[in-house]
């Protein structure tokens, strides 16, 4: 699809661990540096895996500005310095809920926004202010990717938190970043094999 800018237009990617999320929020960009529209991209300082946004598909990155996920309203700073049309948030399940507000506000300004995030913590449950973005959204692209487990080949819609392995604890920390030690690991999983360890 051929994005134009649409004036208090929201655009929402979500999906899955591994569902390429990236790989189309980055298309989307790389389609409109083409164009003589204004772009800038903001992702939260928590994920500090990488500066910009980058996909497992391909070996191409994103410039983004790093701001704190509690404070989104750092977005209204840099907007500030700058005459943009379009505002891309990346990972937005990371920032805190008073995203929605930020977020109807620049819609209400003429921005079209394009944000991209899980729906769904490793617990199977609504993830930050995913859910009220895509209730506000115009346009919504709805990803799954395919089952890890061996033989399965099923939809995935959830993300698997591994420890050593394992399933993680539903009472573990709610975000927890994938690093280079690979104690704790992500997969995608079908609801059959999604498994939440509940507390004891």
């Amino acid at each position: 699809m051929t994005i134009v800018y649409k004036p208090g237009c929201l655009e929402v990617i979500f999906g899955p661990m591994k569902s390429g999320k990236s790989a189309i929020f980055i298309r989307r960009f790389k389609e409109l540096e083409y164009s003589d529209y204004k772009l800038i991209i903001f992702k939260p300082a928590v994920n500090t895996r990488e500066l910009g946004v980058s996909s497992r598909a391909f070996d191409v990155k994103l410039e983004a500005i790093v701001i704190d996920e509690k404070n989104p309203e750092l977005i209204f700073e840099y907007l500030k310095k700058k005459q943009y049309n379009i505002v891309g948030i990346d990972e937005a399940h990371f920032f805190d809920n008073h995203l929605v507000d930020v977020i109807d506000i620049l819609l209400k300004e003429g921005y079209h926004v394009i944000v991209s995030g899980l729906m769904l913590s490793f617990r199977g449950e609504p993830f930050g202010p995913m859910p009220w973005l895509v209730g506000r959204a115009d346009e919504v692209t709805s990803l799954t990717a395919i089952c890890d487990v061996d033989g399965c080949n099923h939809r995935a819609t959830r993300s698997q938190r591994l420890i050593n392995g394992e399933p993680a604890p539903y009472n573990s920390p709610l975000v927890v970043i994938e690093d280079q030690s690979k104690i704790e690991t992500y997969e995608a999983r079908c609801v059959i094999h999604h498994i939440v360890l509940k507390n004891q």
